[in-house]
């Protein structure tokens, strides 16, 4: 039995996640560039946060656990489910304001999604 197979698989899913959230992220800036409906910085700001979790902060991760399990220590983190959780929670809602703020000057100025949009006389 691979000690290194749980970890692997477990910084492969969180690569996976973190490159579908830039994925997110790109059609946000997609929507931005189109449609003129969002602010820019929500997309841009996906990308980077998910981008630095794929490139530096999985791995370095997965070279921790790994080295924690091959000594025979538990890879447990006591901080990181609820700091990682706790990060995601506050980016998602400042987001999700930022998306809000959008939409509503977009709705303000007429440029909406066909909310309110010839409803003025």
């Amino acid at each position: 039995m691979d000690a290194g197979a749980q970890a692997e698989r477990t910084a492969l899913g969180w690569q996976r996640t973190g490159i579908g959230t830039m994925a997110v992220g790109a059609l946000l800036v997609r929507w931005h560039a189109s449609r003129h409906v969002l602010p820019l910085w929500p997309g841009m700001l996906l990308i980077a946060i998910a981008g630095l979790g794929v490139l530096v902060l999985v791995p370095q991760r997965y070279r921790g656990v790994l080295r924690n399990v091959r000594a025979g220590h538990t890879p447990l983190s006591r901080g990181m489910v609820p700091g990682v959780t706790l990060l995601q929670v506050l980016v998602t809602i400042g987001i999700g304001i930022g998306i809000g703020i959008g939409i509503g000057i977009g709705v303000g100025i007429g440029v909406g999604i066909g909310v309110g949009i010839g409803t003025e006389r």
